[in-house]
């Protein structure tokens, strides 16, 4: 159950979840598998991201992923307009440590069937975007990264 639906404006809502500066480093130093073990532990029920975002929708597990897209790499290109399925809501949570200096990389969100969408910028680090998915009628595509590089863990709630 969406627990604050009028957040929801447009299909998605922008907060602040804050990251320490353990987290900080691990990005920094590229340790992707000691900060997969760390949001292993965020995610689990009694985690804090779990908690956090439990307080906008009810739901009884996350997957997540580290996403990174860099404009360095030769397959950098558009995302394609997906709706996650059956998953309830979905979830950008940036750990990019330079986001001015990214381009392209926004988050398109758009009501299914639409070809008016909205872009957010990749956001600054321990920003959040929540987003609604299929089941409330919503799509969403990461565009390509044209400068700089995006580093996110994308999630899911089901």
């Amino acid at each position: 159950m969406l627990k604050k639906s009028e957040l929801f404006q447009n299909g998605f809502h922008i907060s602040y979840f804050p990251l320490g500066d353990d987290i900080r480093l691990l990005v920094e130093n590229e340790d992707w598998p000691r900060l997969d073990s760390e949001f292993k532990a965020l995610t689990k029920k009694d985690g804090r991201l779990f908690k956090f975002l439990n307080e906008f929708h009810d739901f009884n597990e996350i997957e997540f992923i580290i996403s990174i897209r860099d404009a360095k790499n030769d397959w950098e290109e558009d995302g394609i307009w997906h709706d996650d399925g059956s998953r309830v809501f979905a979830f950008s949570l940036s750990l990019t440590l330079d986001a001015d200096h990214v381009e392209g990389g926004r988050l398109g969100v758009r009501a299914k069937g639409s070809d008016h969408f909205l872009e957010i910028p990749t956001p600054g680090f321990g920003t959040i975007i929540l987003f609604l998915t299929g089941l409330y009628g919503f799509e969403h595509k990461i565009h390509q990264v044209t400068a700089g590089r995006r580093i996110i863990i994308a999630g899911w709630c089901s």
